[in-house]
């Protein structure tokens, strides 16, 4: 594993309030990219970690990122000659490079997810890696998560009261100890696609469609699992559930709207439209949104900013394209906010990501709107943590990059 450590480069411009679009670019030619566009300016900044860190990139084919506790952490497929590694830190404000990894493992790098102030998991097709946050090592695979490309590879992961669940191609969901690094059991799940969190009902979405609209002859579910078993617990069908990436793994998780336990998603590439559902009322809405003429999906590279609540999406025209489209439209109803052309490019976007205006995430306190938020975590009544609510009574603490801290109470409801 080489390791690369950022030296003090400086870089002024500060990537608050708006949206990251992580593409994979163009394959042969460029590293992946990041580029930002600004709700403030309304301008869009490209290649915008290539620019803050000259003489660096990002790796091949990057398929995944997340924004925590004041890192930008991204995963590429491949690293991009000696410039770009495998998995990158940076900082969420500046962009500045913390730490570039070649190789994780003997494997591709596909998600990744941070559990706590100083522990991730990093998937990778060679098994699940842990990750320590103060020290940037990466630990060996879990026994039992080797994978292969392709037939047996971890996808998106999600941590729930204690554990990481990883969804795992032909297999279902990996259950890890997070305190002792354990794989305590394989899940059976025929068919999935993704496994994700909303309040505290875990969901893994179902879906044997790997390209194109689905049709009725096509495996289409979300399925709700037991909370303690994490066996399948209720089977929602449904027409079209969020998309089947693995032939060419792409992060594929919906965007979801915890606040009205709705998602929003693509069901599958090429298709010109999102669907909505909500898992509460189990009411399905196909085009709930249709892109304007020409537009496309490529994989499912769809957001919702809950801070303005808009649901944003990232579109194409074709694959020998290079007409690419930011959009964002109004969650309520919809209705279209804004549609910009990027600048040409083959920029095959991968995921989107959305940056706070520097300001407190709503917890009261003094001075609070001067601070920036490093970490959120929540605490539910026999005490146990994780870094999204439970359902029902949550004390929430919230950290802040100078050292202080706050708390506050959030009821969150049930299903």
């Amino acid at each position: 594993m080489a390791l690369t450590l950022a030296g003090s480069a400086s870089a002024e411009q500060e990537f608050q309030n708006g949206v990251f679009i992580l593409n994979e670019d163009w394959y042969g030619h460029n590293a992946s990219s990041v580029n930002f566009y600004s709700y403030d300016t309304g301008e869009i900044t490209y290649r915008a970690y290539q620019e803050v860190n000259p003489g660096r990139t990002l790796g091949n084919t990057s398929q995944f990122a997340e924004l925590n506790g004041g890192n930008l952490y991204v995963c590429s497929k491949q690293n991009y000659g000696s410039t770009g590694g495998r998995f990158i830190v940076a900082d969420a404000k500046t962009l500045k490079s913390k730490v570039s990894i070649d190789n994780v493992g003997s494997g591709d790098t596909r998600a990744y997810l941070t559990v706590s102030d100083t522990k991730g998991y990093i998937g990778a097709t060679d098994g699940v890696h842990p990750f320590d946050i103060a020290t940037s090592t990466v630990g060996a695979a879990i026994d039992g998560t080797v994978g292969q490309a392709y037939s047996s590879q971890p996808g998106n992961m999600v941590c729930f009261h204690g554990k990481l669940l990883v969804a795992v191609q032909g297999k279902g969901i990996y259950v890890i100890d997070v305190a002792t690094d354990r794989l305590l059991e394989t899940v059976a799940v025929d068919n999935i696609a993704s496994v994700f969190a909303v309040n505290d009902q875990l969901v893994a979405s179902v879906n044997d469609c790997t390209y194109g609209v689905p049709s009725a002859s096509n495996t289409e579910q979300f399925v709700l699992l037991d909370r303690n078993t994490f066996e399948p617990a209720t089977t929602l069908t449904v027409p079209m559930a969020s998309q089947n990436t693995w032939m060419a793994w792409k992060n594929a998780t919906p965007a979801i709207d915890e606040a009205n336990s709705t998602l929003y998603y693509s069901p599958g590439e090429g298709t010109n439209f999102i669907c909505k559902y909500n898992l509460k009322t189990q009411e399905f809405t196909q085009n709930f949104i249709t892109f304007d003429d020409g537009q496309a999906m490529y994989g499912s590279v769809v957001g919702f900013d809950k801070a303005n609540n808009y649901v944003v999406a990232a579109t194409f025209e074709d694959y020998s394209s290079q007409n690419y489209y930011l959009n964002i439209y109004n969650a309520a109803d919809g209705s279209k906010v804004k549609s910009m052309k990027l600048k040409s490019g083959y920029w095959f976007p991968a995921m989107l990501l959305f940056a706070p205006k520097g300001t407190s995430t709503g917890i009261d306190g003094v001075g609070a709107a001067e601070k920036q938020v490093q970490s959120v975590t929540y605490y539910n009544l026999a005490g146990m943590a994780q870094q999204r609510p439970f359902g029902g009574v949550n004390i929430v603490v919230t950290r802040y990059t100078d050292g202080s801290t706050t708390t506050a109470k959030r009821i969150v409801g049930d299903y």
